[in-house]
């Protein structure tokens, strides 16, 4: 989900992006709704339902999918890995996981203490939701967090990552030596890359078998891409590392020059046209009759997934996360 947290700007203004975290779920509805995705839970976070335009429901199943599958190839592989899912937002993976069985030894989610306390109390009043928490799950820090042994949702800010959200981690169990998938959907892009880039350092310093999966925006120098720029700046939202790794080379380079086995990048529209079955294209297809062919290649082709981890022996190395 959207999320922003830099310490550069106002207050005020992390309000505004923590606010971002609607936008994703009301999307994520409409997909949800229209018969696009399977998530039963999101309308739960969702008090203002919007029926979104055929192209941005197109875009939210791809970016569903590339998410989704890399969580349930790492569990399914994986039953005592960790999952880390930076700027958690209104996210429902934990429960779409777990309601399929599929649970990994910890998964933690991290947020502002202001987006937590909503989301904790919606779960805690949607039996579909709480039913899925574990027995030991507790409620702790004012209605801000959830704490139990296979899962916590864990309030910080990302700006303080080491002294603040790292501590609080490994206070509730994180595994210096498990695998460990980081997951960041828009989160590090809206980060000052000096933020952004000490937690990849932190990683490759201290989590010797670690893969990350961004989905970021890319390509801000183009026509569309000041668009885009510009639009989230009148709502006072600035993508601060945007510059710094604008393209595919530059968001796998970030990983690369940090001595990480392997990384791959992929634009949305390049994971929709070549890692989506036919037989899948078909029944989207079939939901929503989508005209705007031209549009949804300008808007896909400057959203990307980065796929990385640090080292050929480690289990992320036996499986290709876009294919």
């Amino acid at each position: 989900m959207h999320r922003v947290m830099n310490s550069d700007i106002p207050e005020e203004s992390d309000h505004v992006v923590q606010g971002t975290s609607v936008d994703a779920a009301t999307s994520r509805e409409s997909a949800a709704r229209l018969g696009y995705i399977a998530d039963p839970f999101i309308k739960h976070f969702v008090r203002q339902p919007q029926r979104r335009a055929p192209l941005i429901n197109r875009g939210t199943y791809a970016r569903f999918a590339g998410v989704q599958r890399t969580l349930q190839s790492f569990v399914m592989a994986t039953p005592a890995g960790q999952v880390v899912v930076l700027g958690s937002g209104l996210d429902t993976s934990y429960f779409l996981l777990a309601s399929q069985g599929l649970r990994a030894q910890r998964y933690f989610e991290i947020d502002f203490a202001e987006v937590n306390a909503k989301k904790a109390s919606t779960v805690y009043k949607k039996p579909d939701l709480r039913s899925l928490l574990p027995q030991d799950i507790r409620v702790a820090a004012g209605g801000s967090e959830l704490h139990s042994s296979g899962y916590c949702m864990l309030s910080g800010d990302l700006r303080r990552f080491r002294e603040e959200v790292v501590p609080k981690m490994q206070e509730h169990g994180f595994d210096l030596e498990a695998p460990t998938l980081f997951v960041s959907e828009c989160v590090l892009i809206y980060l000052d890359p000096k933020h952004s880039d000490d937690i990849l350092d932190w990683i490759t310093e201290s989590v010797p078998d670690a893969a990350v999966l961004t989905y970021e925006q890319i390509l801000p120098n183009d026509r569309f891409g000041q668009m885009m720029i510009e639009n989230l700046r009148s709502r006072h939202i600035e993508l601060k590392g945007l510059m710094a790794y604008p393209d595919l080379e530059s968001t796998r380079a970030r990983f690369l020059n940090r001595k990480w086995e392997s990384a791959k990048a992929i634009d949305l529209y390049d994971y929709h046209q070549k890692c989506i079955s036919s037989e899948e294209l078909a029944r989207l297809a079939q939901i929503e009759f989508m005209d705007e062919w031209e549009e949804f290649s300008l808007l896909t082709r400057h959203y990307a997934f980065t796929f990385a981890f640090t080292t050929k022996k480690s289990l992320f190395a036996q499986f290709d996360m876009f294919l």
